[in-house]
């Protein structure tokens, strides 16, 4: 009986202890430091920004585990955070410099670290804005770009409100490649002033950011600088189709083709636009094909015409401008029949005039001959009459 009573005492010690060491495991909170150091650094690129940071401090009690990095980041004023998480101490994007930037970080833990739930420290963070001078006004107005035919670019804009008559603008571009941002070599100009820019041939720039700023300067006034961010593929302006032909196949289907716009745009990368006018009703479809059979509405159409634009497709571009619409191509009706109805009849009809009216004249010189040659034939028999 002392040896059972024994037994449970050793029970309960051995539970006391399993509790406490519990407890006190529990109260033993693992913590990480975030990172060191964190900031936002630009090096020039018109917007393309490097943030960076440091591994944090005691991370000697963690040799063994592999630290990882959530880092959250967003243009200041927009809704939505990007998140990356990274192993790496620096991460690379491009920012609209117009606006303030603003980013966090902090560092992760994961359970096979822990032996329990993943650890997170508390946050880092940076912000970054770039030197301000000059008004709002004073910016550039409307600027637009188009990459014509995916071969050349243009940029143009107008000149702020309220500027001094001696501003001049000038710009500057960068995407990934360069070493270094380059100013603009052929700027369009009027009445002496900077209002665009055509780009050189641009190696290997699609399908990346490209970064524009354009800043001002004056005697008067400072001017404030405007930053831009396009992809280039999604500012194609493609030239229209040419060589069209239409076609009516039967009484109802009408054959319409064209040839793909010329230039390095590859064929898969088109939508087409056809605009098909019967008589006076117009209608509108879309295909990735240069060719399309369409039903007439009535086989009665007297003239039917159609002309197609281009644009990049989604497959090649978020978005697209699209190309000036090409040459009407038409056809007139039944050409044979028109030929039968205004040539061939009227022409028959005055065959038949003319093969009539020189059958009366011949028969007419016929009777005439007839009526001579009759009178003669008297006038030689009377004298052997008399004879």
């Amino acid at each position: 009986m002392a040896f059972i009573c024994v037994d449970i005492s050793c029970l309960y010690i051995f539970l006391i202890y399993t509790v406490f060491d519990c407890t006190l495991s529990s109260n033993m909170e693992i913590k990480v430091n975030p990172p060191q150091d964190f900031e936002i650094v630009d090096p020039g690129y018109l917007g393309y920004l490097c943030l960076q940071w440091q591994p944090p401090l005691d991370l000697d009690n963690f040799k063994e585990c592999t630290v990882e990095y959530e880092l959250k980041y967003r243009n200041i004023g927009s809704e939505q955070w990007k998140t990356i998480i990274t192993k790496n101490l620096q991460y690379k994007d491009g920012f609209d410099l117009n606006k303030g930037v603003e980013a966090k970080i902090h560092t992760l833990l994961s359970r096979h670290c822990t032996n329990g739930p993943e650890v997170q420290s508390s946050w880092s963070e940076a912000t970054y804005w770039t030197s301000e001078q000059g008004s709002v006004e004073t910016k550039i107005q409307d600027m637009d770009c188009v990459y014509y035919n995916w071969q050349y670019l243009l940029c143009s804009w107008k000149p702020g409100m309220g500027v001094h008559i001696d501003t001049n603008y000038n710009l500057f571009f960068w995407y990934e490649g360069l070493d270094h941002a380059l100013q603009c070599d052929d700027y369009i100009k009027a009445n002496g002033k900077n209002i665009g820019c055509r780009f050189p041939h641009l190696e290997s720039s699609d399908y990346k950011d490209f970064f524009i700023c354009v800043n001002g300067s004056s005697a008067s006034k400072p001017i404030r600088s405007s930053y831009f961010i396009f992809q280039l593929q999604n500012i194609v302006k493609p030239l229209p189709p040419d060589s069209l032909s239409l076609t009516v196949e039967n009484t109802f289907e009408i054959n319409l083709k064209w040839s793909m716009p010329k230039g390095p745009i590859p064929a898969r990368c088109f939508i087409y636009e056809i605009v098909l006018t019967e008589d006076d009703i117009s209608c509108m479809s879309t295909t990735g094909e240069n060719e399309m059979n369409i039903t007439r509405t009535s086989n009665d159409s007297k003239k039917l015409c159609f002309s197609v634009r281009s644009k990049m497709n989604m497959y090649c571009s978020d978005d697209g401008i699209w190309s000036e619409w090409s040459d009407k191509q038409c056809w007139k009706g039944d050409i044979w029949k028109d030929t039968l109805i205004f040539f061939v009849i009227p022409f028959a009809f005055a065959s038949l005039f003319v093969i009539l009216l020189a059958y009366l004249i011949s028969y007419k010189q016929r009777a005439l001959l007839k009526m001579i040659f009759l009178t003669k034939k008297e006038v030689f028999s009377h004298p052997e009459a008399l004879c």
